[in-house]
């Protein structure tokens, strides 16, 4: 399952994961995505962090906490253009398994799949790519990485 609201985004990483034998689905937004999840849970989930509908926050949030464990194990890896230190720890303690920096990198990106999907997911892990790609560090967390946790907090509240 591949969701990003930027159709070029979304049809380049279904392309390279179809190059390597991958049958994909894919969502323009968070929620196409949730509801697809939900009838057929997929391999693997790769993911927006800013989208519509449902933020890919909101989206591992939901299935990190649904009762049904095929939901529940998807591995899901984050991918973002949002440069921003907390961005990784936030990934990490809401249980995403990876986070790339876009413009992906094929190689990268493929490596990280291959990973996941042959893993071991019961001991969760954030990989990212061995270059400077992914900001890391501490400090204050960016304006839109606020506006998206606030999302997924109103969205516990309902």
């Amino acid at each position: 399952m591949i969701a990003d609201d930027v159709r070029a985004s979304r049809e380049t990483v279904a392309t390279w994961m179809q190059e390597c034998g991958f049958q994909c689905t894919l969502a323009k937004n968070g929620l196409q995505a949730w509801q697809a999840i939900c009838h057929q849970p997929p391999d693997l989930l790769i993911t927006d962090l800013e989208m519509p509908g449902l933020c890919g926050l909101e989206l591992l949030e939901r299935i990190r906490q649904s009762d049904y464990e095929p939901i529940s194990s998807v591995p899901v890896l984050v991918m973002t253009s949002l440069r921003d230190g907390q961005t990784l720890t936030i990934v990490q303690q809401m249980g995403g398994d990876a986070l790339l920096q876009k413009p992906l990198c094929k190689q990268s990106t493929l490596s990280v799949v291959l990973d996941l999907v042959a893993g071991d997911h019961a001991s969760r892990r954030v990989v990212h790519p061995l270059d400077d790609s992914v900001v890391t560090g501490s400090g204050v967390i960016s304006p839109t990485l606020r506006r998206l946790l606030k999302t997924v907090a109103k969205s516990e509240r309902r």
